[in-house]
């Protein structure tokens, strides 16, 4: 258990982390995407849930 413990911090050290920039542009990024996904989404349920209606009435 010790010598994984050893390992991984060694492999830690290894790792190249993104600038507080970076991560904060990343971050941005992802949650503009989540939330244009989101209203695509709710768009497509919307149009799909109006013509199912529209067909049964």
């Amino acid at each position: 258990m010790f010598k994984y413990f050893k390992n991984v911090a060694a492999e830690m050290k290894n790792v190249t982390w993104l600038s507080l920039e970076q991560a904060s542009k990343e971050t941005v990024t992802v949650i503009t995407v989540s939330i244009v996904f989101a209203v695509f989404l709710g768009g497509v349920d919307w149009l799909l849930q109006t013509g199912f209606n529209t067909i049964m009435k």
